[in-house]
């Protein structure tokens, strides 16, 4: 189990810096798993109920297969008790990592990252290899520059879309969750998880982020955006020196 330490926001006022305990249990389905996600309170150990809005949702939960073949981007519901339950459909019987962002009332944005099974035993680790070679998602030519990336540090990474058949460059892009687009980068033994958005003007051809990669190794990255309504998603395998 793995709780990251909470981030500051600039400009807000000022928030409790601690971090919360996040309680998650998972009870496999026909379908997949049922979470049950609980967040106490720090230091009194009481269940906290009040949530603000952390791009347009309460808590985001996202969910990545052992292998890192699998990935969804799902948002828990909270119940009347204040824990948030989600059904998640799941490809096969085996080991998941959930990663959940919320923002309690009064504190800072929080990030928790936990494994959880539904039979298989845990220990397969993804064998990928860097790969960012444009790809072809829903009509779009999904172009990625991570030239730039390195460990530690905030270095750009851009992908670009293009129309596929004409090379067009595509302005369409519209806002999704309170950003222009979203990045989720999933170390390949699972142990790290940034997530981050861009913040270029929604209709650009070209979108940027600047994550903070913690360490050296294989990653796979997932990218979200939206035109029309629809919302499409894009890996790349990248190597981050």
């Amino acid at each position: 189990l793995t709780q990251r330490a909470p981030v500051t926001t600039t400009g807000a006022a000022p928030a409790v810096f601690a971090a919360y305990p996040v309680d998650l249990r998972a009870t496999p389905t026909l379908a997949g798993a049922r979470l049950r996600i609980a967040v106490r309170q720090p230091r009194v150990d009481r269940l906290e109920r009040r949530f603000a809005l952390l791009h347009e949702r309460p808590m985001h939960l996202f969910v990545v297969s052992e292998g890192l073949d699998f990935f969804t981007h799902e948002h828990p519901v909270q119940q009347a008790d204040g824990v948030f339950m989600l059904d998640v459909t799941l490809p096969r019987q085996g080991a998941y990592m959930a990663i959940a962002k919320f923002l309690p009332e009064g504190g800072t944005p929080q990030v928790f990252q936990q494994a959880f099974t539904t039979g298989a035993a845990f220990g397969r680790v993804a064998r990928l290899v860097a790969d960012s070679a444009p790809k072809i998602v829903d009509g779009m030519r999904i172009s990625l520059d991570a030239s730039k990336m390195k460990a530690g540090e905030t270095q750009p990474v851009a992908i670009r879309i293009d129309d596929a058949a004409t090379g067009a460059p595509l302005t369409d892009r519209e806002e999704h969750l309170g950003a222009g687009a979203h990045m989720l980068a999933v170390a390949a033994d699972m142990t790290e998880a940034v997530h981050d958005h861009s913040r270029d003007p929604v209709g650009a051809p070209a979108v940027s982020f600047h994550p903070l990669i913690p360490r050296r190794g294989i990653y796979k990255a997932w990218f979200r955006f939206q035109r029309a309504g629809r919302v499409s998603t894009v890996d790349f395998v990248i190597d981050v020196p």
